[in-house]
């Protein structure tokens, strides 16, 4: 499946209503991550699961098995449910926003990467 089609069929199921909501999007477990590198602002997503934590681009890409084995290489689906999650995190506005320096944001992803769980992420949103 193509970006274009990814984020066409996940734009078009929001907008018909047909589709379950993840209670994942109710229990605020999508952080919006945005840095600022050379006067350049960009954003990265993470859904912070129980076990594992996963990396997401909105339309684009999902670091779960179910989106690389289903959505990348059988081209069995478009999208993972970390994706259609997100999508509806956006659109309800449920998810926490969080701005990071570039050193910070290399700390959570080599975590989410290495143990599959950023202990850097979850210290970053639970200082006052």
């Amino acid at each position: 499946m193509s970006v274009n089609s990814t984020r066409r069929e996940l734009e078009k199921l929001l907008a018909t209503g047909k589709y379950e909501i993840p209670s994942s999007v109710y229990e605020l477990r999508y952080v919006k991550i945005n840095v600022t590198i050379d006067k350049h602002s960009y954003e990265i997503w993470v859904y912070m699961g129980e076990e594992r934590d996963y990396l997401l681009l909105p339309g684009v890409f999902c670091s779960c098995k179910d989106f690389i084995l289903r959505t990348i290489l059988n081209k069995a689906s478009s999208y993972c449910k970390h994706q259609l999650g997100v999508y509806v995190a956006l659109s309800r506005k449920k998810y926490i926003e969080l701005n990071v320096y570039p050193e910070e944001l290399y700390g959570i992803i080599q975590d989410i990467l290495e143990r599959g769980f950023s202990i850097h992420l979850r210290r970053k949103l639970t200082k006052p």
